[in-house]
């Protein structure tokens, strides 16, 4: 089954927040599908249905106009979506909970979490479960998401074994041996997309390669060996690799 890129509708009045949604995402390796500054730009967008998931800025226009398109892709289209909010108090949850949005994200927020935010809601929403936290994440997600088909797959990050850079793309090879394709550089991956309590358990070995340092079973000379094959260690990398393994030598 062929991997797509999630698609993101993105509904926000401001052009600066847009601008920066867009250039996150773009990195991320998430699809723009549409995008509207405007309750009635957004309609069409909503209508139009070619989105996996919607960003939705609740106050468009200094109203809470928002939540009733929320409402509509909720309810009517059956999809996820992320409330943008400058605040989170108990009003806005309360006048937000009948839209069943599977997650907020506050301004100003990181790209990371912009990252984990998207992956927590399409994760409740799969899961069939409310958002469990109304705040901008601060928690990093074990796993992540993509898109096989319709359908989302979810990968556990103590199940990957390596990432190999692939010009502007990240390969990710599992355990049992598949290999998933996300539009997002290794140096981007390494930065945002792998939690940051999980940063320790991963090693560049060379310009191109990242190891879980759980699967290697061995270094021989600049070999990394794991059950599957061997990967080179470049001399760039090497006093890393070692002090990170704790070799001490």
């Amino acid at each position: 089954m062929m991997q797509r890129d999630i698609s993101v509708l993105v509904i926000e009045d401001e052009e600066t927040w847009m601008q920066q949604i867009k250039h996150n995402l773009n990195q991320f390796g998430f699809n723009v599908a549409g995008f509207a500054y405007t309750i009635d730009g957004a309609l069409p967008a909503i209508r139009a249905n070619n989105f996996d998931i919607a960003l939705l800025d609740i106050n468009l226009h200094g109203k809470n106009s928002g939540i009733e398109l929320g409402k509509m892709i909720s309810s009517t289209l059956k999809k996820p979506f992320i409330f943008i909010t400058s605040s989170v108090h108990d009003g806005i949850i309360e006048e937000t909970a009948s839209a069943m949005p599977s997650a907020f994200l506050t301004k100003p927020f990181s790209p990371a979490s912009l990252y984990i935010s998207i992956q927590s809601a399409i994760h409740h929403f799969s899961a069939g479960q409310l958002p469990l936290q109304t705040k901008t994440p601060s928690a990093s997600l074990n796993s992540f998401f993509v898109k096989l088909g319709n359908k989302y797959v979810r990968i556990e990050w103590q199940n990957v074994v390596s990432l190999r850079s692939e010009i502007n793309h990240t390969h990710i090879i599992t355990s049992d041996k598949n290999t998933y394709l996300i539009r997002s550089s290794l140096q981007k991956t390494v930065q945002h997309i792998i939690p940051e309590a999980l940063k320790n358990d991963f090693v560049q070995i060379n310009r191109a390669e990242v190891l879980h340092t759980r699967y290697i079973e061995k270094i021989i000379g600049d070999e990394a060996v794991t059950a599957s094959r061997s990967f080179t260690i470049t001399d760039t990398y090497i006093k890393n690799v070692k002090q990170q393994l704790n070799i001490i030598s």
